[in-house]
């Protein structure tokens, strides 16, 4: 069975550029030092996503705010190397890439961000023989974004709150094809103390939503056709999480147009999300379809699908 492993991409959202730490094994308190095993310098956000994608061989183009600043200039350089078009992407002077300090403990992390909020909105680029957009939607969104669902789009959408519910984030999603949510994230917008129940809830409004719990695996339903799956979680020895959920994405994103069941996309996503978390790079690192059919062979019931459409 042919798939498409060079889909046409358009990523859409903030790049950061990450300083990670991993390796602690326990995060510091107030006052106190503890040392990790690794460092690495890269670029977050939108862009993790973006790259994992152009490393699994989709063609990426990527609409994110650039300055002038050294660090965007870097951006930009770094990002063309891994095959990735900025074509899109705005320059606004007097405005420097946001930065985030993460240090990765295991499956938790701690982050410290400085950014200042994009001067303007992300305008509509040419989405000519674009098949899917993922994104790390705004609030409001961009009402182009959901002109393109409407159109036929697939718009696979992220929204990270946290701590708490953004007012306007369900509005901002519900135009889009797809919903992303971390498990927290899907409860605490639908009232909800259950990831399955919350992702039914959210189908309501999204007509496929995909929750990501962790080490409890993924959920997704799929509103226009009744499905319902939950696969469980790839086991890894959790190393470095910064940056997982947009692996994720990616794997989703990657995958999006295959013509396989949800649960088998599904089990992309998690898989590609795992192996990218098992790394002490992280996202920084490339990651590629034999990197995939590296792990069927530890689960050929679960995975065997992949040597088929990748062999």
């Amino acid at each position: 069975m042919p798939v498409n492993c060079h889909p046409r991409l358009l990523a859409v959202g903030i790049t950061y550029r990450d300083l990670v730490i991993s390796g602690i094994t326990e995060l510091p308190a107030l006052g106190e030092e503890r040392y990790g095993t690794d460092f690495v310098a890269t670029w977050g956000g939108v862009a993790n996503t973006a790259r994992i994608a152009a490393s699994l061989g989709a063609r990426v183009q990527l609409l994110t705010g650039l300055g002038e600043d050294p660090t965007s200039q870097m951006c930009r350089r770094e990002l063309a190397d891994w095959g990735i078009d900025l074509a899109p992407s705005p320059i606004h002077p007097g405005w420097a890439l946001p930065v985030t300090m993460s240090q990765a403990c295991g499956t938790e992390r701690a982050m410290t961000t400085v950014e200042t909020a994009l001067p303007a909105p992300f305008r509509a680029p040419n989405l000519e023989g674009i098949d899917a957009i993922v994104t790390h939607i705004s609030v409001p969104a961009e009402a182009w974004l959901h002109e393109a669902a409407d159109a036929g789009i697939p718009v696979i959408a992220d929204h990270g709150f946290e701590e708490g519910c953004e007012p306007g984030v369900l509005e901002a999603v519900s135009g889009c094809t797809c919903y992303t949510p971390n498990a927290a994230e899907a409860m605490r917008l639908t009232g909800t103390d259950d990831p399955v129940r919350a992702a039914r809830a959210l189908a309501e409004h999204v007509p496929i939503v995909v929750v990501t719990c962790g080490g409890d695996g993924i959920v997704g339903v799929d509103s226009r056709t009744g499905e319902e799956v939950h696969v469980p979680a790839v086991a890894i020895d959790p190393v470095n999480t910064t940056g997982a959920g947009d692996a994720t994405l990616a794997g989703l994103a990657w995958s999006w147009d295959w013509p396989v069941p949800l649960a088998r996309k599904l089990d992309v996503a998690a898989l590609v999300g795992a192996i990218v978390t098992s790394r002490a790079h992280g996202t920084a690192d490339p990651l590629t379809p034999d990197d995939l059919l590296a792990w069927v062979p530890r689960d050929r019931q679960r995975l065997g699908f992949l040597a088929e459409l990748l062999g």
